[in-house]
């Protein structure tokens, strides 16, 4: 019998439904089943096994979320099944029961479940509100928009009227998965095209144009101990790029439906003139679930100027601290943040106030940000 691992390698090379596996004789019995999850706003799976005999599939329980598109077949077949499932919006990893069984004997059967994840492909709750619109008091303005599937198509950050970031996104479901984006930043005098092949959960692997490339960097295991490392970057034609390097202690998940805080956040934008800023930030947190709105809201604990759009909506799910940051702080500075919530978790508000540390750190300033859904 074939692993499962070499079972689903199978099942993505084959070009048909099913295939003969070239036995004449039929038998009793079957391999195990293997299949893919799908995110809570993935609609689409897959099953795979090997039967030896003729048989059947019954359906115990998930009938009003997953449907599994046959349900009996022929003996001696790697059999390739697509499955459906509904977008998960009840914020639960929910799973739903099969018996696979064979026609000439009772004994002979397995029972299997096939599971949706409780997040979607970004990191945020199947549940988590979406954000439209966030106004701050520093003359700050971002809005957004979305697909059928949770997915953003748009997304605009404005200080004073002047526009520093525009992205409009698009998705290629029926042919290629590839994702593009057409960026706008200031200083720019056209569009930038940007284009990824996407997985499963619609996440990007590396942004790329002929000038700009966006992408996730694993630094790995940081040596003498068991802290993982990883950045997110973006390059521009030019030398201005900008660097979210974030470390993770042990025992956190970077699974779909794991949760993960990083211990630190260090900053870098090189701008086109070479001038460099800097932030390296010991973080905490608060017990606010930042999965509960589609933004990572975080992302706007160095203001508006210097919000990576990408992370922004988190095109690069790792990013996303699963809790929302109560206080960061460096050697010049403290960084504290305080939130509302609405009746569903979402953010209503958010307050971040920089507090200079030393004798010459200089005043201290507030901006309150108000999310609209």
């Amino acid at each position: 019998m074939k692993t499962l691992k070499n079972l689903l390698t199978a099942a993505t090379l084959m070009p048909l439904f099913a295939a003969c596996i070239g036995s004449e004789t039929e038998q009793a019995g079957f391999s195990t089943v293997a299949f893919t999850v799908p995110y809570a706003n993935s609609t689409d799976g897959m099953i795979a096994f090997v039967t030896y005999g003729k048989w059947h599939i019954k359906q115990n329980s998930g009938n009003n979320w997953c449907n599994i598109k046959t349900m009996e077949g022929e003996a001696n077949m790697i059999y390739n099944i697509p499955f459906t499932a509904t977008i998960n919006t009840t914020g639960e990893a929910r799973n739903a029961s099969f018996t696979l069984q064979d026609n000439a004997n009772e004994d002979v059967k397995i029972n299997f479940q096939l599971y949706q994840y409780a997040t979607r492909g970004d990191g945020t709750l199947g549940n988590a509100a979406m954000i439209r619109r966030i106004e701050g008091t520093d003359g700050s303005l971002i809005t957004a928009g979305y697909d059928d599937l949770y997915r953003p198509t748009s997304l605009t950050i404005e200080k004073n009227g002047t526009t520093l970031r525009n992205l409009e996104i698009s998705y290629s479901d029926a042919s290629d998965s590839t994702v593009t984006v057409n960026s706008t930043r200031t200083g720019t005098t056209a569009p930038t095209t940007l284009k990824s092949k996407y997985d499963m959960g619609y996440q990007p692997v590396k942004l790329i144009s002929s000038t700009d490339t966006v992408c996730y960097r694993e630094q790995g295991f940081v040596y003498g101990s068991s802290s993982y490392a990883f950045n997110v970057e973006e390059r521009y034609q030019g030398g201005e790029y900008t660097i979210q390097a974030l470390k993770l202690n042990s025992q956190q998940s970077l699974a779909p439906d794991g949760k993960h805080v990083s211990d630190s956040l260090r900053y870098m934008h090189r701008y086109a003139d070479g001038t460099v800023m800097m932030e390296k930030l010991k973080l905490s947190y608060s017990s606010r679930d930042n999965r509960q709105q589609s933004l990572d809201i975080n992302q706007l604990l160095l203001g508006v100027e210097e919000c990576n759009p990408y992370t922004l909506i988190s095109m690069f799910k790792h990013a996303r601290n699963s809790s929302v940051i109560s206080e960061a702080e460096s050697e010049d500075s403290r960084l504290t943040v305080k939130t509302t919530a609405n009746a569903d978790g979402s953010v209503g508000t958010m307050t971040v106030t920089r507090t200079p540390l030393g004798k010459d750190g200089g005043e201290e300033k507030t901006v309150t940000y108000t999310f609209s859904y």
